[in-house]
């Protein structure tokens, strides 16, 4: 950890259990139920950012409910006590990602899905590479979905992996290193 590169966070699954476009949907559902169904339709056309965005827009993230990993949180306390520089990076719309970022007050900023963008997968490694011009970086994450971006690190970190991933993640010639999943209320 004496190295001084970029540590990317995925939210979602990462460091907190519950997926806040999940929940975010969830409500919008109970308090606007024909809205939705609108905007499902208008999703077919204009895509998933247009649908995260509508449901975000209003939704307040439970933080005192969510299961924060504090085995993650822990390891990017230790990260930014060596000065390294810590984003979170979240296919949640930009809404949530920021009242989480506001919450935890412990990244130097936080990048989520806006406008016609979509972070995930390859979006993170074009958003990262292309609008940040960075190239030499490690990243948190938990899911098949962070695959492609592990191909552009120099460091495989992983939390609450399902098998399957932890199997593909082994085959990877690249440093790995596991954080014990620990979820629990803030």
């Amino acid at each position: 950890m004496d190295d001084n590169r970029i540590l990317f966070v995925d939210l979602d699954g990462t460091l907190i259990k519950e997926d806040l476009s999940n929940l975010a949907f969830v409500d919008y559902l109970k308090k606007n139920p024909l809205k939705l169904i609108l905007n499902l339709l208008i999703f077919l056309i204009r895509g998933r950012p247009f649908l995260k965005e509508k449901i975000s827009k209003n939704f307040t993230v439970p933080l005192n409910k969510l299961n924060f990993n504090k085995s993650a949180l822990e390891y990017i306390r230790n990260v930014k006590n060596h000065h390294r520089v810590v984003y979170l990076i979240s296919g949640s719309h930009q809404t949530l990602v920021n009242q989480i970022d506001q919450h935890l007050k412990i990244f130097f900023e936080s990048f989520g899905t806006s406008n016609n963008f979509n972070m995930v997968g390859n979006n993170k490694i074009k958003f990262i590479n292309e609008s940040l011009k960075i190239r030499d970086f490690d990243y948190l994450g938990n899911s098949k979905k962070d695959l492609p971006i592990w191909d552009y690190t120099k460091k495989i970190i992983y939390t609450n992996a399902s098998s399957s991933l932890k199997k593909i993640i082994d085959t990877k010639t690249i440093e790995k290193f596991e954080i014990k999943e620990n979820f629990s209320n803030q």
